[in-house]
């Protein structure tokens, strides 16, 4: 409502007869000091808020675009910082899981590995009557049934178990012979033989409970007589315990093999190529060790990898160059400074880096690369594994494939127009890294 230029005393007009206005310009003139008094009343009643309404306004607008803005912006995964539960698993637990081998546990080789007194708990009687020119050693965890059975008759032909095949076809006519519809895949006979002869064992750890060595092992034993169990608790953190137990019972049982090798159990092993490689006295030279070699990798100090490494069991800036863990060879005669060395060094969790970086550097030895090795996977093809000599990640139904390819001249001799090279792995001037 505005007030009237009436209501307010004569003074306050601003005009008289005396100036240029004219006095029919009067009116219009006391309306617009009206409405200044108006607002200046206003203002000393309620104070000047409108520029305060306004600012707030715009203050609000820019915290709600911040907001907007910080929520568009990538995050990384809770997950991943250790601050939340881990997709697909909505139990894990916000923290790390405890580490296997804490600060103050003993990090002494020789409490564990009983380097003085015996420690095999099953083996194979007279293995190494005759040394053999090659030594495989598989890891296997007590229930990987399945592996070990795909390697007897696949690549483990190659080697002593010419006579699980037979086993095998007994098995399958038995099993059809009953009634017993379980699937078993054709296995192809040995056509491609070795120059050498090669033994190969698999290497367990105890069951956990009363029963150190369950009674499936046991009559797995009987029938093959190739499982080794020493006296320890099979798990990941643990491979290093099982590594060196390796290192114990070959220098113990089987010291005259000529060379050995330490291979996963998800490995196709091409034997001959291998073999061939060996008695390269050009390629190799003794004391030898090789794989797939990896330098400069760095400790993870991820509580969450597969592969942390506390900095309290490793503090260098870097691993020592190393050979991948999934299959190095090494010559015979590094099985006892190996083992030494073993002993006398602090326990480290990762094999690889432990047996083929770590004891190798303190035993003077140095780890070579070569291009038939490698750790990631290669094609099920037989054109690549009649070139190579292992790959890795491969299934039992894709060691059984390659298997039959292999040994299958026809289906072989089709590669033989290819290049050796386009198999291989081009990085051997370069290390891998983890």
């Amino acid at each position: 409502m505005l007030v009237s230029p009436s209501v307010y005393p004569k003074q306050l007009y601003l005009y008289n007869d005396d100036t240029d206005i004219d006095r029919e310009d009067q009116p219009m003139v006391n309306l617009r000091i009206g409405r200044m008094v108006q607002r200046s009343y206003v203002c000393r009643r309620c104070g000047c808020i409108q520029p305060v309404v306004i600012a707030l306004l715009l203050i609000s607008a820019f915290i709600f675009l911040f907001f907007q803005m910080v929520n568009m912006l990538p995050r990384k995964p809770a997950w991943a910082s250790g601050s939340s539960l881990m997709p697909g698993n909505p139990q894990r637990k916000q923290i790390p899981p405890p580490f296997a081998w804490p600060s103050n546990a003993t990090r002494d080789l020789t409490i564990y590995i009983k380097p003085n007194r015996p420690t095999v708990l099953l083996q194979p009687s007279n293995f190494c009557s005759q040394p053999p020119f090659l030594l495989f050693v598989v890891p296997s965890a007590i229930n990987d049934t399945k592996q070990r059975e795909t390697i007897r008759i696949t690549w483990g032909q190659w080697t002593n178990h010419a006579v699980s095949r037979k086993l095998y076809v007994e098995e399958k006519s038995l099993r059809k012979n009953n009634g017993n519809k379980i699937h078993r895949p054709y296995i192809s006979d040995m056509k491609v033989t070795t120059p050498m002869e090669s033994k190969l064992v698999f290497l367990l750890g105890m069951a956990r409970g009363g029963n150190p060595i369950s009674n499936a092992v046991q009559e797995e034993s009987r029938i093959y007589g190739d499982i080794v169990v020493e006296e320890f608790v099979d798990s990941y953190t643990n491979l290093t315990l099982k590594s060196v137990f390796m290192l114990k019972w070959v220098h113990n049982n089987c010291p005259g093999a000529k060379f050995v090798m330490k291979v996963d159990d998800d490995i196709f092993l091409n034997v001959p190529n291998l073999q061939r490689t060996l008695l390269n006295k050009t390629i190799t030279k003794i004391p030898h060790l090789t794989g797939t070699l990896i330098c400069g990798a760095r400790p993870i100090h991820d509580q969450w990898s597969k592969w942390y490494s506390p900095k309290y069991m490793f503090r260098e800036g870097k691993y020592p160059n190393y050979l991948s863990g999934t299959g190095y060879v090494f010559s015979g005669d590094l099985v006892k400074p190996l083992l030494d060395a073993a002993l006398s060094t602090p326990y480290f969790h990762l094999e690889d880096v432990f047996i083929t970086g770590i004891c190798a550097r303190k035993v003077g030895v140095h780890p070579k690369d070569n291009l038939g090795f490698s750790f990631y996977p290669r094609a099920v093809s037989p054109c690549v594994y009649k070139e190579a000599i292992l790959g890795h990640g491969v299934k039992p139904s894709e060691m059984v494939k390659l298997w039959n390819m292999l040994n299958q001249p026809k289906t072989v001799a089709r590669c033989n127009g290819e290049k050796k090279s386009k198999y291989l792995r081009k990085d051997l001037t370069t290390c891998s890294k983890r």
